[in-house]
């Protein structure tokens, strides 16, 4: 094996170990501002957030950036902060989420198996039931998560991916619980559902969409 192989090979593998490890940091620090651990308007200290991590500042500030990019942090005079979202930005981030869901939904349905269709039903309904007999809405609110990302992840369009990703973060982040009644978003997902099992392209989006459109009122609350 020839030294530039050789050389080459090692590069390759710092630099996968470095994606790796700036998407460890973008995680966990995203993680931070979805349980509420970061509050918006927070300022962004990095020699706190390096030793809770446990990584070097190089990392960091490329997790950070990226971050910035995703709308989760921003830059005033006195550096990085955590994003405090006017009511506009919160509507416009959701028209754009209902639109990609949609076409996320458009391509699922050519793709999404019997299987799937069951587990994701059985989840809802399952999650569904318990908020009825206990008024309990976190089951429901993870299932809910659920359903979403993974018809997210089974569009099988990797930009498209990226690009709900952050929508979706942005959305747990800004709601801590639920913003509409499982009693009127568990009819919804069945109708979504149904849709997808049909193989109906037209209809999977549209009923997707909607579900969406319909919390817009109640966002800002």
């Amino acid at each position: 094996m020839s030294i530039c192989r050789i050389i080459g090979d090692v590069s390759m593998s710092r630099i996968a170990s470095t994606g790796f490890l700036e998407k460890k940091v973008y995680n966990e620090i995203k993680e931070m501002i979805m349980n509420g651990e970061l509050q918006p308007g927070v300022p962004i200290i990095q020699e706190q957030i390096a030793a809770r991590i446990g990584v070097s500042r190089t990392p960091l500030r490329r997790a950070l950036a990226e971050l910035e990019r995703d709308h989760l942090l921003e830059t005033g005079p006195q550096g990085l902060f955590v994003t405090q979202f006017t009511n506009e930005f919160i509507l416009s981030m959701w028209q754009v989420r209902a639109v990609l869901e949609g076409l996320a939904c458009r391509l699922c349905a050519s793709r999404m198996d019997e299987a799937t269709n069951a587990y994701y039903s059985t989840l809802l309904t399952s999650s569904y039931r318990h908020w009825q007999e206990s008024s309990d809405p976190e089951p429901y609110r993870q299932a809910d998560i659920a359903f979403h990302t993974g018809l997210m992840e089974l569009s099988g369009n990797l930009i498209l991916k990226q690009k709900l990703e952050g929508a979706h973060v942005l959305t747990v982040s800004l709601s801590k619980g639920l913003l509409r009644a499982p009693s009127e978003t568990y009819p919804e997902h069945m109708e979504i559902l149904a849709a997808l099992s049909a193989g109906n392209e037209d209809e999977a989006e549209r009923q997707m969409v909607e579900h969406l459109r319909k919390t817009i009122p109640v966002l800002g609350k």
